[in-house]
């Protein structure tokens, strides 16, 4: 398995310079390349605070020039907003730009406040999702598209730009309950992921066992099965600080809940911070979340790695209201005393979980 840093961007204060936001987000990038992250992912969200990047793509494209060897992608692409074929161009450019090291995240969306001003029917996010996928099959083992679904229609088309890798590894956001999701990701060797927020290693087990078996459903060894997560990370000694990054977290998870769950409250293109339904109070967040010690985060890894078996786990570090010297110190540290804790216990992070798949076309 391999470490990616999660990269949201969101600006909590009012007056917070999207430039500085944007600026302090390519340093940390630059430092999970330097420090051996394997990916770094980019979301894409439109019209609110919540997160200030409108195309994952383009970010990545840009942070193709200032980086080495990291892999790039976005982490979701909200594909019902997006043209199919265009989608693919751009995602075949990111690849050309950055010289194979493209990685692909889908997700058919949640917000419906996007969908509203995209003109989109969010009822129907689903099932364009799922013609979107058939469309890059196509693409991807041909070059070339005739495609006629209820959703979509493109006529017969042959592409000039192509990815180039032979197959991108390409990760599925979300729809653990979807059926015939489920058995395509296991079908076509993609990588299904999920977050976790505050939830117990048990409540993200029940997900993982639920992916492990759709994969066996479909010819797959249940205990190989690809597996992905994200987890809120914070390393450090400070209690203060600690209590800090959990808030943020909150933050972050209460807005998106409420977006999630249509109760969100918008005043202009800021999201207004509403409890979450059942949500633990701090102490309990700073003791669930691997936010703390480097010994207490690696700890946490172990044991979740021995359970859950990861292909990925995808680190939400940029907390918001963390300093931004905060987050490059924790980046640090995790790096240099949390990930050897992990290896060593392991005998190597290459023997957690599943190797990345590649699909079956």
């Amino acid at each position: 398995m391999h470490f990616g840093l999660f990269n949201l961007m969101t600006q909590r204060e009012r007056g917070a310079d999207p430039k500085r936001i944007f600026a302090e987000m390519v340093e940390q990038v630059r430092l999970a390349d330097q420090g051996g992250f394997d990916v770094a992912w980019f979301a894409e969200h439109h019209f609110s605070n919540y997160c200030l990047c409108p195309s994952p793509t383009a970010m990545a494209i840009h942070l193709a020039g200032v980086t080495k060897t990291i892999r790039l992608g976005p982490a979701v692409v909200v594909v019902p907003l997006h043209h199919p074929l265009r989608m693919m161009e751009e995602l075949a450019m990111l690849d050309a730009l950055s010289a194979g090291r493209a990685v692909i995240g889908l997700g058919s969306g949640y917000q419906q406040y996007e969908f509203l001003k995209f003109g989109v029917d969010i009822a129907q996010g689903r099932d364009i999702f799922l013609e979107t996928l058939d469309v890059l099959e196509q693409y991807l083992a041909t070059g070339a598209v005739d495609y006629v679904g209820n959703y979509i229609a493109v006529p017969q088309t042959h592409f000039s730009l192509r990815m180039s890798q032979a197959r991108p590894p390409i990760y599925v956001a979300g729809l653990g309950n979807d059926p015939e999701t489920q058995a395509r990701i296991a079908r076509h060797g993609y990588v299904p992921i999920f977050t976790t927020g505050w939830s117990t290693l048990e409540q993200v087990r029940v997900v993982r066992d639920k992916v492990a078996a759709s994969f066996a459903a479909s010819g797959g060894d249940a205990d190989r099965a690809p597996y992905a997560y994200q987890r809120y990370i914070c390393v450090t000694d400070d209690r203060d600080e600690a209590r800090r990054a959990v808030e943020g977290a909150r933050y972050i998870r209460r807005i998106a809940m409420a977006m999630r769950g249509r109760y969100a409250e918008l005043d202009g293109a800021y999201l207004k911070e509403i409890p979450a339904p059942d949500e633990p109070d701090l102490d309990t967040l700073v003791e669930r979340m691997l936010v703390g010690s480097p010994a207490k985060i690696a700890e946490r890894l172990i044991a979740e790695f021995e359970i859950l078996k990861p292909t990925h786990v995808s680190c939400f570090m940029g907390i918001a209201g963390l300093p931004h010297a905060r987050v490059m110190k924790s980046m640090e540290r995790f790096v240099t005393e949390v990930v050897p804790q992990v290896a060593r216990h392991f005998g190597g992070l290459d023997r957690v979980g599943a190797a990345e798949p590649r699909g079956r076309m």
